[in-house]
């Protein structure tokens, strides 16, 4: 009798092993969501003659993410997504008497390494936390002109934004649940918060006529929150058993 419970053991335990080594592909959507709190809201700026109101409309950031699990508490992951962030710009001009407002977006790329931990709260239910640093890359610059027109008089405007640099390092720390399926995979809904180190770029606002005008420069902190919906599709456990099988050969 003792052999079968031995011989039970080890294949509990070897499955138990199996199980916490899963590797997960999953897909993820993070709409963006303006705070004032974390330092998204509203930013009013002044100038010798122009005045504008900078505002972060809702955003979003999308892509795919690779998990792999450690032990039964640890995990680690990392992925690739893309990130829109889009703005509105308010403004006045107190040399010309006239005013208008545009939107734009400015997007970038982003390759999180970050350490996860995990509590469980039932038996498919999981409740984790995660922190790490994310690689942001931001490929172009951006130009968006138009005009603003009161009776004959024509007023023209534009707004030129430059990246800080190509390249960029935020902190990044998540919080969610997830269920966890047998048979249809990971099922997560959370919250992350993205803050570069230092600002992403600046907003240079003209206003001109005839060549004459004057200039607002708006820096972009660039920080975000997000709420995180994702799917993941974990690895089947019989591929799972031949491929721990395999390394340990």
């Amino acid at each position: 009798m003792s052999k079968y419970f031995l011989f039970f053991g080890c294949f509990l335990s070897q499955y138990l092993f199996a199980q916490e080594r899963i590797t997960a592909l999953g897909i993820q959507v993070k709409p963006m969501v303006p705070s004032h709190f974390f330092g998204t809201g509203p930013l009013t700026l002044e100038g010798d003659s122009l005045r504008a109101t900078f505002t972060h409309k809702t955003g979003w950031s999308g892509g795919m993410v690779i998990r792999k699990g450690l032990n039964k508490m640890w995990s680690i992951e990392s992925g690739i997504s893309m990130m829109q962030r889009n703005y509105q710009l308010d403004f006045y001009s107190k040399r010309f008497g006239q005013g208008g407002k545009t939107q734009y977006r400015f997007i970038g790329y982003e390759i999180p390494f970050q350490a996860l931990v995990y509590v469980q709260l039932g038996k498919q239910v999981y409740m984790n936390a995660s922190a790490g640093v994310s690689c942001n890359f931001y490929p172009s610059n951006l130009l968006k002109q138009g005009f603003v027109q009161k009776d004959t008089t024509v007023v023209d405007y534009s707004v030129k934004t430059y990246r800080a640099r190509w390249n960029q390092v935020s902190i990044i720390l998540n919080y969610g649940f997830e269920f966890r399926s047998k048979k249809n995979g990971y099922y997560y809904l959370g919250a992350s918060y993205n803050r570069p180190l230092s600002i992403i770029g600046i907003s240079d606002l003209r206003m001109e006529q005839n060549g004459a005008g004057n200039n607002l420069q708006i820096p972009i902190n660039g920080s975000y929150l997000t709420v995180d919906v994702r799917y993941f599709f974990h690895e089947d456990e019989e591929t799972l058993r031949k491929r721990i099988k395999k390394e340990g050969q």
